[in-house]
């Protein structure tokens, strides 16, 4: 079964049950999926207005047309770890 939404998606939430309230016709955009072994898919969802995400599952959310980019969310900015191999442990390695 394929999502029905896709990254970086605008979405509304139609939030049925009590520990959604909050959130109950915020806006958001998609920034992360899975799906459950019944198939139903769950999402990450940023509250754009709120600067969270919320865990909501697909029957909550409605579609409103729009998409936002990637780097509306990220600098492209990364850190690089470097990992001793016998102990583990990582350490900054510097940034870009």
């Amino acid at each position: 079964m394929n999502s029905k939404f896709s990254f970086y998606e605008v979405v509304q939430i139609k939030a049925g049950r009590p520990a959604l309230q909050a959130i109950d016709g915020a806006t958001g955009a998609v920034m992360g999926m899975a799906q459950n072994d019944d198939g139903s898919w769950v999402y990450s969802v940023h509250i754009l207005d709120q600067e969270e995400s919320w865990s909501v599952n697909e029957s909550e959310l409605l579609a409103t047309g729009r998409f936002m980019k990637r780097e509306d969310f990220y600098g492209g900015e990364a850190l690089f770890v470097e990992v001793d191999a016998e102990t583990g442990e990582g350490r900054a390695k510097g940034s870009s």
